[in-house]
């Protein structure tokens, strides 16, 4: 094929998906979390350490973790939780005694309480935050990775 037929098919094609009013790409925001040096990592974290998120900032359950969500108690138990996000954790809740700016997790998420061995108990939770968590699945390909299975 000549450089000009090539050029004339790939006009058209870019026609057609421009004149198509129903195509199947969705777009979404990119992730931008808001930077502020007072914070501890100079910036609020899309979702908090024992989760994920994707491009559009929208908060997922981590691969290593696994959560049991207790309504009637507005309690949620995640296990898997690294001793990084436990570090972070700490780190937050002392921020928050002492008065310095913080992520603001134990109003988001409920009272943190960090368990040696990986578990993190989410206490007086809101009727939101459960809810929240009830809704909450991994991430799936293309962002997340399936670690299990063939």
């Amino acid at each position: 094929m000549q450089l000009p037929a090539v050029l004339t098919t790939l006009l058209a094609t870019a026609t057609l998906i421009s004149a198509s009013p129903s195509t199947s790409f969705k777009l979404s925001k990119r992730c931008s979390p808001a930077r502020d040096p007072e914070l501890a990592r100079g910036y609020y974290p899309p979702a908090p350490c024992w989760q994920t998120f994707d491009p559009s900032c929208t908060p997922y359950l981590l691969q290593e973790t696994e959560q049991v969500v207790n309504a009637n108690r507005k309690a949620v138990v995640v296990f898997g939780v690294s001793t990084y996000c436990a570090a972070e954790i700490a780190e937050e809740l002392a921020r928050e005694k002492d008065g310095r700016k913080n992520y603001g997790w134990t109003k988001t998420h409920g009272q943190l309480t960090y368990v040696d061995g990986g578990i993190l108990v989410i206490s007086n939770m809101t009727d939101a935050a459960v809810a929240r968590y009830q809704k909450l699945t991994y991430l799936g390909p293309p962002w997340g990775t399936w670690t299990g299975g063939n």
